[in-house]
């Protein structure tokens, strides 16, 4: 009976290491993308900025 605690806990730990990994590359992946998604963003000319150029 001890020896199949002993087995059940090392496969918990195991489990809980194994999840540990992929949360965390999830959480970088998903920190990357929206890194990504901030620096790629470029502000829009308003269109009356626009048509103010092309009377001047």
């Amino acid at each position: 009976m001890l020896k199949g605690l002993i087995v059940c806990f090392a496969v918990l730990f195991a489990q809980l290491a194994v999840l540990h990994v992929i949360d965390a590359r999830l959480y970088n992946s998903s920190q990357d993308v929206r890194q990504t998604a901030i620096t790629s963003v470029t502000p829009h000319k308003d269109e009356t900025d626009d048509e103010e150029e092309v009377q001047s």
